[in-house]
């Protein structure tokens, strides 16, 4: 839906060179921190680069992860093999997300990323690479 299309329009206007992540960390935990009790919490943190703010951002980090929100991380390449671009955005975003952190992050083609078998189609899938996080108990 949505999301889907706000991916297309990125594909289309690729234009930053910077990517900083503190203030959607910031919004992210006041929208968690509001949700009913009991609820599951799953926050998607989707990066085409690396964090440009990365090292000022570990209370904002901190705050998310006390939350109890599984913390997942994409970062989504725009060719299928890996670029030095790519290996930076991983560098930067896999050490943000839950343990294990492994689990709880891929690098993905924006095909893939798009597609009915992708992270986001399958969110709740208990037999997903990140489904089955969601959809443990706890």
């Amino acid at each position: 839906g949505e999301l889907l299309g706000d991916l297309d329009w990125h594909e289309q206007n690729h234009f930053a060179k910077q990517t900083y992540v503190k203030q959607g960390l910031e919004m992210t935990t006041g929208i968690i921190s509001g949700s009913p009790q009991g609820r599951k919490r799953a926050v998607y943190i989707i990066s085409d680069g690396k964090f440009d703010d990365n090292g000022m951002i570990a209370k904002e980090l901190a705050d998310l992860h006390a939350t109890g929100a599984e913390v997942f991380g994409i970062v989504v390449r725009r060719f299928a093999q890996h670029t030095k671009a790519d290996e930076e955005a991983e560098a930067t975003l896999k050490p943000l997300t839950s343990d294990p952190n492994d689990g709880h992050f891929i690098n993905i083609d924006m095909d893939h990323m798009a597609s009915v078998d992708g992270p986001l189609s399958t969110i709740c899938d208990p037999t997903a690479p990140f489904g089955k996080y969601i959809s443990a108990g706890g």
